[in-house]
């Protein structure tokens, strides 16, 4: 009778200590350690104005006044960029890079949105743009306004 028993006892050990086995080797085997690091995004922006000083000088009606931007991704992702002017005064509206498409502003800020892309594997990661202001005939003259030029990045998908 009691090889009944210890026959099935032996079987039922043996099993659970092949389970044990197996089961331990499998969370060893799964266990990995490493290093890593993340580059970081960055761009520049930079402007030159075509005539002397830092502020737009413009004749209602008469005159323009322009800017170069300049902007740069040395990202290692695709960007997607998009230019806010804000703060304009009432009567002067932006051309983007000479296009003849002036545009009003909304509460003093004009948004263009998805101006550009630069992608990471371009060989120049650098786009110029012409910020070109006019004031339409009849508009109040301004001096000494600053304006605001922003340009947003997201990344490209």
């Amino acid at each position: 009778m009691k090889n009944k028993i210890i026959k099935p006892m032996i079987l039922v050990i043996g099993i659970a200590l092949i389970f044990y086995a197996v089961h331990t080797f499998a969370l060893l085997r799964n266990r990995a350690s490493g290093t890593g690091s993340i580059d970081t995004a960055t761009w520049s922006v930079t402007r030159n104005q075509s005539q002397s000083g830092d502020s737009i000088e413009i004749v209602p009606g008469m005159s323009t006044d322009s800017y170069t931007l300049t902007v740069q991704s040395n990202s290692e992702v695709d960007v997607i960029y998009s230019i806010i002017i804000s703060n304009l005064p009432t009567g002067v509206e932006v051309d983007l890079d000479n296009s003849g498409n002036y545009r009003t502003p909304t509460s003093g800020t004009i948004r263009m949105s998805s101006v550009g892309t630069i992608n990471y594997n371009d060989s120049v990661k650098t786009k110029n743009h012409t910020l070109t202001f006019r004031a339409a005939n009849g508009t109040t003259p301004v001096t000494d306004q600053e304006i605001d030029i922003d340009v947003e990045f997201k990344q490209g998908l």
